[in-house]
């Protein structure tokens, strides 16, 4: 058990060491010692330059599950940081990218500052991440919208951040009305569950199927005889009520 400690406090130190060393290379006199902390998000906005191999990444948020009654919703997003181990919280802005924004000023509340908790560090941990959350505003105007819309923010840096890797010092966020499709819902599920995954045949089986919102990766996993009965009833609601979504006529491999 010490030796699995040790090793994951030198993973730690080398997740670091190469978050510092890979930042931009814009970043001018990076000190990989020094007392500076770079922040940056876990998603790539844009495709990773040579050597990387990452593509570029958005984070989908619906206001399907949203209840009637409230009037916003959240996307959360993962920010990493380089540097020295945090001895206080540190606090950093975002800004809106205007010219890659098609989200209007009304449909998003930026706060002041995000901060960036200095968390105690577990045994497991590799680097250094948090989670903040933008908040973003229902609005009417989406309901129009068939692709939805799209907000992006950049980190801003101050005396105490500095912008990390060029290609993670912004996010996409795409908001649309339809339901996103769930981490669960993978290359097996599509071969043999419910099929190629689309909003509409996501929306018809929680929309027609009782029990449907229950179906996530735990009981896919562990219960999966209730997964496919659900999936079962939903051949069935197919069958007398043929539908189709983008791909052509909706049918589930089960």
């Amino acid at each position: 058990m010490k030796n699995k400690q040790i090793m994951n406090k030198i993973f730690l130190f080398l997740a670091v060491l190469g978050g510092i060393l890979f930042t931009s290379c814009q970043e001018d006199d990076i000190q990989v010692f020094g007392t500076e902390h770079y922040i940056y998000f876990d998603k790539f906005w844009e495709d990773a330059t040579y050597p990387g191999t990452e593509k570029a990444d958005s984070t989908d948020v619906t206001f399907f599950f949203v209840d009637e009654n409230e009037n916003s919703t959240q996307a959360d997003l993962i920010v990493v940081m380089a540097g020295r181990k945090l001895e206080h919280d540190l606090n950093f802005q975002l800004r809106v990218v205007p010219e890659l924004t098609t989200a209007l000023p009304g449909e998003y509340t930026l706060q002041e500052h995000y901060t960036f908790r200095a968390l105690p560090l577990k045994d497991s941990d590799v680097r250094f991440q948090d989670t903040i959350h933008i908040q973003l505003n229902k609005s009417a105007r989406l309901d129009t919208l068939k692709n939805g819309y799209r907000l992006v923010l950049e980190i801003v840096p101050n005396d105490e951040v500095k912008v990390g890797q060029t290609e993670r010092s912004r996010c996409i966020i795409h908001v649309m009305k339809d339901p996103v499709r769930p981490d669960w819902w993978t290359d097996e599920v599509d071969a043999y569950l419910l099929g190629t995954y689309s909003a509409t045949k996501y929306k018809l089986f929680l929309e027609n199927v009782p029990g449907a919102y229950d179906l996530d990766k735990e009981m896919i996993e562990q219960h999966p005889d209730e997964a496919r009965k659900l999936v079962l009833e939903f051949k069935k609601w197919l069958e007398e009520n043929p539908s189709e979504d983008e791909y052509g006529p909706i049918e589930v491999p089960v």
